[in-house]
């Protein structure tokens, strides 16, 4: 065994020991149960790793087990810290120290669909975009687009399964009215922008690094099937 390894194993036992006593810390009810939602959007992320386009957003087996791990401890964390409640176009954004949790306000109308029973999709979608990936589930539709180094991510879910997990740094949210009266919820980063809105039945999210004009004319475009 070379230096290397024995660095890279004393490397190992140290962080794995160092995130033990952190697990530790944390004031986690073993009892607690996650919720159905929350068991939906983990599933969801177990299988985008599956997909063959998610190479092109986590390029190592490493980034993968980091964006895993750190996941997990936002969401042990979140069991202990309380957050900041802010609603929103029709959304619960619960702010904490580095992610924000947003989620639909379903109790502003009880007649919402519990299922996918009418299927949208962006009418006018950009020249040369493929479509790479279709996933539907009872209540949530994932549609992903690319054109070369370009993409689009379309999803659909009905109101009680929607949840989203953003980052908080280097990236800011703002509300937008379009001319049509449709409220947005909007997540920028310095690489792409994502529009979010309550259309009265279904939740919507279109997520592109294309300019933000033109994920709005997405937005715009998107009807029933």
């Amino acid at each position: 065994m070379n230096n290397f390894s024995y660095f890279s194993k004393a490397l190992d036992e140290v962080v794995d020991a160092r995130l033990d006593d952190y697990v530790e810390t944390l004031e986690v009810d073993k009892r607690y149960e996650f919720s159905e939602k929350y068991n939906k959007k983990i599933n969801k992320l177990i299988k985008h790793r599956e997909k063959p386009y998610f190479t092109l957003i986590c390029t190592t087996g490493r980034r993968v087990a980091c964006f895993v791990t750190a996941l997990l401890i936002l969401s042990f964390s979140s069991l202990s810290v309380k957050a900041v409640r802010e609603a929103v176009c029709n959304f619960f954004m619960n702010i904490f120290s580095d992610h924000t949790e947003i989620i639909a306000d379903s109790e502003i109308e009880n007649s919402y669909p519990h299922s996918i029973d009418e299927e949208y999709h962006i009418s006018s979608l950009p020249n040369g975009f493929k479509q790479v990936d279709y996933d539907k589930m009872e209540n949530s539709i994932i549609i992903t687009y690319f054109k070369d180094d370009d993409y689009i991510f379309f999803e659909q879910y009905t109101k009680d399964a929607y949840l989203s997990n953003y980052d908080n740094e280097q990236s800011t949210f703002e509300s937008y009215t379009d001319e049509n009266g449709q409220e947005y919820l909007v997540h920028n980063t310095d690489h792409d922008h994502t529009f979010i809105w309550d259309n009265g039945k279904y939740i919507f999210e279109i997520c592109s690094n294309l300019d933000k004009r033109s994920v709005l004319e997405l937005c715009e475009s998107t009807k029933i099937k």
